[in-house]
């Protein structure tokens, strides 16, 4: 579909086309003529009696209007090469505000939390052309959440271009291209507005995604005039409806199911869609489990919330009916959200994303749909099918049997945890216990994929805490920028940045929270390894668990201590070593960032798994190589 659209908006294939091959996707004639009513000004020519501006001034100048215009508000960025001539635009312009990483990677970051925290605001980072590459993992990030974000950078002068010289050697368009959801180099300054018009649209428009645009450095000596149209103007305002058909056919499969279960993804709650799925599990008591998803799509303390889709799941071997909505269905060769779906299962697929649908195994039914719209349709429909008492008397037959069910699996988990609560050092299960119970019910949780499970022991979801994190197996240092991007979407709600160690140094945002005074409480989960890689790679044996020699994950040595490292940006914070003292350093971390302040606290947490008590390393000492003391 993504590629259709932009073959459409570059006038590449005729509407007829366009229509004829949306369709042979699944999507509906009505749903194709309102997407196509939706891009049609940026596709072709804006309506010239649109409220529009007129601006006189160069390629950057237009650049920052049309985003004022789009009602972008902050900046994140970098500070290096072809993007410093943008803050000659943006400090004549008090409205903006721009926030500076050190590292490339962080801005991407901030912005994206910022774009997720803020309910779907544009997130954009300029980042300099030599950081592009450090930029890159946290640009996959936001694509595989499909967050929606403008990356702006500036090549060469169009004078010296294709010489590839010095920091030229590639083409960042080329280069970025594979990760961005649309990307466009912009040569001419007569066309800088209507592209970054069009690279704002393509972002925004479901299901969103980073959008990059290179400009030719010395447009900022170039001047034109230019229309600048509100974004309102432009915005997609109509969804994407399914088949009636369809809807009314999965209504009759759920009602008709004996044990059905259902998987919720991202969509669930990009939509805004998650209190009427918990209304859809309710009404036929079907238990739910979590798919592919950087988010809490259905309240983790629910009564029907049986956890993470996993092929190990009990329930799984009796489902007759699989329902996968918004997420992509479960794969056995996907690190996160491992397949199969259930093998005795008829199976059903509702997402936006056509290339997600019947992607690698026969699907009984498949529909292409905005999530929210189909949840709202299915009810519907089972409630125009089936009459009230039926619906009740399938309810009650398996609420509480499954209820009971999920209740008892829960207990035996709080169980082991118990058994280890007071050990040293600390279990996930008791530092993340204690968090939730001291945070605020609407606190938002970013976290990096490491420590796997934290987020299981928090209380998330609708009505409950919100969850920020990368959609299956990301790259790691997101969390600290992205926090800072939350706190400033959401400054009147506590933020909190979890992180294990690993992947803490490979990035992390600590004076850009420290600069910008942002009240974000860091959690790092140390337990000096990368423990993940190690646990599950020694699994199946090989010369490194029989030997027992760790290569490559221990990081206990050198041992380093996170909150000595915040202090030299100007961060409190403290190290926690005994389950006794974490629930003092949780009241002086949230003291702290009461009074305004970031804070650190570095918990030390066990190592589990396979070899999860080794410590031994190679021991290389590059001093003792010397021949000679210099």
């Amino acid at each position: 579909m993504r590629a259709l659209i932009k073959q459409f908006m570059d006038s590449e294939i005729s509407r007829r086309k366009f229509v004829k091959e949306m369709t042979a996707l699944g999507v509906s004639l009505a749903s194709v003529e309102a997407l196509i009513n939706s891009i049609i000004p940026d596709a072709h020519a804006a309506d010239e009696t649109a409220e529009a501006r007129e601006v006189t001034g160069n390629g950057y100048d237009l650049i920052i209007e049309t985003l004022a215009a789009a009602n972008v508000k902050y900046v994140f960025h970098g500070c290096g090469a072809g993007i410093d001539k943008f803050f000659d635009s943006i400090v004549t312009r008090p409205q903006f505000q721009n926030f500076l990483a050190t590292n490339e990677g962080q801005c991407v970051a901030m912005a994206e939390g910022y774009h997720i925290a803020s309910g779907g605001e544009l997130g954009v980072a300029m980042v300099p052309k030599p950081g592009l590459g450090n930029a890159a993992g946290n640009i996959y990030n936001a694509r595989a959440t499909r967050s929606s974000l403008l990356i702006i950078s500036a090549r060469e002068s169009g004078e010296y271009s294709e010489r590839q010289g010095d920091i030229e050697l590639v083409d960042w368009q080329e280069v970025m291209d594979p990760f961005m959801k649309w990307s466009y180099r912009i040569y001419s300054v007569d066309r800088v507005a209507e592209f970054t018009r069009r690279a704002i649209k393509v972002a925004l428009t479901p299901p969103g995604g980073p959008t990059f645009l290179q400009i030719n450095e010395d447009l900022h000596k170039q001047e034109t005039t230019a229309k600048i149209y509100p974004h309102s103007k432009f915005k997609l305002s109509s969804k994407i409806k399914a088949d009636p058909d369809a809807i009314i056919e999965a209504a009759k499969m759920l009602i008709e199911s004996t044990n059905p279960m259902i998987t919720v993804g991202h969509e669930v709650t990009k939509t805004g869609s998650a209190e009427k799925m918990i209304e859809l599990a309710e009404l036929l008591a079907i238990p739910v489990t979590s798919g592919l998803s950087g988010f809490a799509d259905f309240p983790t303390n629910h009564p029907l919330y049986m956890g993470r889709y996993t092929p190990f799941l009990g329930y799984r071997r009796d489902a007759d009916l699989y329902l996968s909505i918004g997420s992509q269905m479960p794969d056995e060769g996907s690190y996160v959200h491992r397949g199969p779906p259930p093998v005795k299962a008829k199976t059903i697929h509702i997402s936006l994303e056509t290339k997600l649908l019947s992607l690698f195994q026969p699907t009984d039914l498949s529909i292409v749909s905005d999530v929210g719209q189909a949840i709202a349709d299915l009810i519907e429909a089972v409630k125009s099918i089936a009459t009230k008492q039926r619906l009740e008397t399938i309810r009650n037959e398996r609420y509480d049997r499954i209820v009971a069910r999920i209740d008892a699996a829960r207990q035996k988990t709080l169980e082991r945890a118990k058994s280890k609560w007071d050990q040293t050092p600390m279990t996930l299960a008791r530092i993340t216990s204690e968090l939730n119970d001291a945070l605020e019910d609407d606190a938002i949780i970013v976290s990096e994929p490491t420590p796997l499970g934290a987020p299981d022991w928090f209380d998330l979801g609708h009505g409950n805490k919100t969850l920020i994190r990368g959609s299956g197996a990301t790259v790691l240092g997101w969390a600290t920028g992205a926090a800072l991007g939350a706190k400033l979407a959401q400054p009147d709600k506590q933020v909190v940045a979890i992180s294990g160690d690993g992947a803490f140094m490979f990035q992390h945002s600590l004076w850009s929270l420290s600069r910008y005074d942002a009240p974000v409480i860091m959690v790092v989960y140390n337990n000096h390894a990368y423990n993940l890689n190690r646990a599950y790679g020694w699994l199946g044996g090989g010369a490194q668990a029989q030997l027992k020699k760790d290569l490559l994950t221990y990081l206990g040595d050198p041992d380093v201590d996170y909150s000595l490292l915040a202090k030299v940006y100007g961060v409190a914070g403290e190290k926690v070593d005994n389950p006794s003292e974490l629930k003092e350093g949780i009241k002086r971390a949230i003291q702290t960032t009461k009074d305004g302040r970031p804070y650190l606290l570095d918990v030390s947490f066990e190592r589990w798994g396979v070899g999860g008590d080794l410590t031994w390393h190679p021991e290389i000492s590059i001093a003792d190589m010397r021949t000679k003391k210099v």
